[in-house]
Protein backbone atom coordinates (compact mmCIF):
# COMPACT_ATOMS: atom_id res chain seq x y z
CA UNK A 1 0.00 0.00 0.00
CA UNK A 2 1.59 3.58 -0.90
CA UNK A 3 0.87 6.29 1.64
CA UNK A 4 3.23 8.86 3.09
CA UNK A 5 4.58 6.31 5.31
CA UNK A 6 5.23 3.63 3.08
CA UNK A 7 7.10 6.13 0.73
CA UNK A 8 9.33 8.08 3.32
CA UNK A 9 10.24 4.32 4.72
CA UNK A 10 11.27 3.63 1.11
CA UNK A 11 12.99 6.30 0.52
CA UNK A 12 14.79 5.94 3.54
CA UNK A 13 15.86 2.21 3.29
CA UNK A 14 16.11 2.75 -0.70
CA UNK A 15 13.91 -0.23 -1.49
CA UNK A 16 11.01 -0.01 -3.92
CA UNK A 17 7.40 0.02 -3.29
CA UNK A 18 5.25 -1.84 -4.76
CA UNK A 19 5.50 -0.83 -8.46
CA UNK A 20 8.17 2.16 -7.76
CA UNK A 21 11.65 1.72 -8.30
CA UNK A 22 13.62 2.46 -5.45
CA UNK A 23 14.70 5.81 -7.74
CA UNK A 24 11.15 6.41 -8.12
CA UNK A 25 10.24 5.96 -4.43
CA UNK A 26 13.13 7.88 -3.47
CA UNK A 27 12.13 10.90 -5.98
CA UNK A 28 8.43 10.65 -4.80
CA UNK A 29 9.23 11.39 -1.28
CA UNK A 30 11.69 14.00 -2.11
CA UNK A 31 9.02 15.25 -4.76
CA UNK A 32 6.36 15.64 -2.06
CA UNK A 33 4.09 13.39 -4.37
CA UNK A 34 0.69 12.88 -3.36
CA UNK A 35 0.50 8.62 -3.04
CA UNK A 36 -3.00 9.28 -4.89
CA UNK A 37 -0.90 10.44 -7.93
CA UNK A 38 1.13 7.22 -7.68
CA UNK A 39 -1.31 4.65 -8.03
CA UNK A 40 -1.33 2.77 -11.35
CA UNK A 41 -1.83 3.77 -14.16
CA UNK A 42 0.69 6.54 -13.60
CA UNK A 43 0.32 9.45 -15.92
CA UNK A 44 3.40 10.10 -17.98
CA UNK A 45 3.94 13.16 -16.86
CA UNK A 46 4.14 11.74 -13.27
CA UNK A 47 6.64 9.36 -14.37
CA UNK A 48 8.85 12.38 -16.11
CA UNK A 49 8.76 14.48 -13.40
CA UNK A 50 10.04 11.51 -11.08
CA UNK A 51 12.52 10.24 -13.82
CA UNK A 52 14.03 13.99 -13.74
CA UNK A 53 13.98 14.25 -9.30
CA UNK A 54 16.01 11.00 -9.44
CA UNK A 55 17.92 11.97 -12.38
CA UNK A 56 19.24 14.99 -10.71
CA UNK A 57 20.04 12.97 -7.57
CA UNK A 58 21.67 10.67 -10.19
CA UNK A 59 24.21 13.64 -11.49
CA UNK A 60 24.73 15.08 -8.05
CA UNK A 61 26.28 11.26 -6.75
CA UNK A 62 28.51 10.64 -9.81
CA UNK A 63 29.26 13.73 -11.05
CA UNK A 64 32.92 14.55 -10.64
CA UNK A 65 34.11 11.32 -10.30
CA UNK A 66 37.10 9.58 -11.92
CA UNK A 67 36.58 6.08 -13.66
CA UNK A 68 38.25 4.08 -11.38
CA UNK A 69 38.11 6.61 -8.67
CA UNK A 70 37.32 3.88 -5.87
CA UNK A 71 38.20 5.64 -3.33
CA UNK A 72 35.76 8.68 -4.04
CA UNK A 73 32.91 6.06 -4.30
CA UNK A 74 33.28 4.64 -1.04
CA UNK A 75 33.46 8.19 0.28
CA UNK A 76 29.71 9.25 -1.30
CA UNK A 77 28.45 6.12 -0.30
CA UNK A 78 28.77 6.94 3.15
CA UNK A 79 27.65 10.42 2.63
CA UNK A 80 24.21 10.57 3.65
CA UNK A 81 23.80 13.63 1.83
CA UNK A 82 22.96 11.33 -1.02
CA UNK A 83 19.90 9.30 -1.48
CA UNK A 84 20.16 5.53 0.13
CA UNK A 85 18.53 4.26 -3.75
CA UNK A 86 21.87 4.84 -4.79
CA UNK A 87 24.41 4.39 -1.58
CA UNK A 88 22.59 1.40 -0.85
CA UNK A 89 24.33 -1.15 -3.46
CA UNK A 90 27.89 0.20 -3.00
CA UNK A 91 27.27 -0.04 1.10
CA UNK A 92 25.78 -3.88 0.51
CA UNK A 93 28.99 -4.40 -1.90
CA UNK A 94 31.27 -3.66 0.68
CA UNK A 95 29.74 -5.37 3.40
CA UNK A 96 30.21 -8.55 1.63
CA UNK A 97 33.63 -7.84 1.02
CA UNK A 98 34.06 -6.99 4.71
CA UNK A 99 32.73 -10.47 5.48
CA UNK A 100 34.37 -12.08 3.03
CA UNK A 101 38.29 -11.38 3.39
CA UNK A 102 37.77 -9.82 6.70
CA UNK A 103 35.35 -12.88 8.59
CA UNK A 104 37.07 -12.77 11.82
CA UNK A 105 36.51 -9.47 12.13
CA UNK A 106 32.85 -8.20 14.07
CA UNK A 107 31.25 -5.22 15.09
CA UNK A 108 31.68 -4.19 18.64
CA UNK A 109 28.62 -2.03 18.95
CA UNK A 110 26.13 -0.36 16.42
CA UNK A 111 25.61 3.46 16.53
CA UNK A 112 22.40 5.59 16.68
CA UNK A 113 21.01 4.65 12.92
CA UNK A 114 21.92 1.18 13.41
CA UNK A 115 25.50 1.22 11.58
CA UNK A 116 28.32 -1.82 12.46
CA UNK A 117 31.04 0.23 14.59
CA UNK A 118 34.53 -1.65 14.77
CA UNK A 119 37.23 -0.91 16.96
CA UNK A 120 40.22 0.68 15.97
CA UNK A 121 42.31 -1.86 17.29
CA UNK A 122 40.43 -4.54 15.69
CA UNK A 123 40.52 -3.55 12.49
CA UNK A 124 44.08 -2.40 12.61
CA UNK A 125 44.95 -6.77 13.81
CA UNK A 126 42.64 -7.58 10.96
CA UNK A 127 44.22 -5.58 7.83
CA UNK A 128 47.42 -5.92 9.15
CA UNK A 129 48.61 -2.31 10.33
CA UNK A 130 49.01 -0.15 13.35
CA UNK A 131 46.41 2.15 14.66
CA UNK A 132 47.98 5.55 14.30
CA UNK A 133 48.77 3.97 10.39
CA UNK A 134 44.98 3.92 10.07
CA UNK A 135 44.18 7.40 11.74
CA UNK A 136 46.95 8.96 9.41
CA UNK A 137 45.20 7.32 6.46
CA UNK A 138 41.83 7.97 7.76
CA UNK A 139 43.04 11.59 7.53
CA UNK A 140 44.49 11.44 4.49
CA UNK A 141 41.72 10.52 2.98
CA UNK A 142 39.26 12.86 4.37
CA UNK A 143 37.72 10.08 6.61
CA UNK A 144 37.92 11.97 9.99
CA UNK A 145 34.12 12.60 10.10
CA UNK A 146 33.69 8.60 10.23
CA UNK A 147 35.04 8.10 12.82
CA UNK A 148 32.36 7.67 15.56
CA UNK A 149 32.80 9.85 18.43
CA UNK A 150 29.29 9.84 19.13
CA UNK A 151 27.38 7.08 21.17
CA UNK A 152 27.12 3.46 20.42
CA UNK A 153 25.52 0.59 21.66
CA UNK A 154 27.51 -2.35 22.25
CA UNK A 155 26.75 -5.72 21.18
CA UNK A 156 26.72 -8.45 23.14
Amino acid sequence: MINHDTIKQAAERGTGLDHLTPGQAWAAHEASVKPKHLRQPMRHSMILLLASVEQKARQAFFSGVEHGDTDEMIYRAYDDRHPMFLRGPILETLQEGMETFFPDLKATAVDDDGNAVYRLDNLAKALGASEEELLALAKEKGMEGRLQTKPIHILH
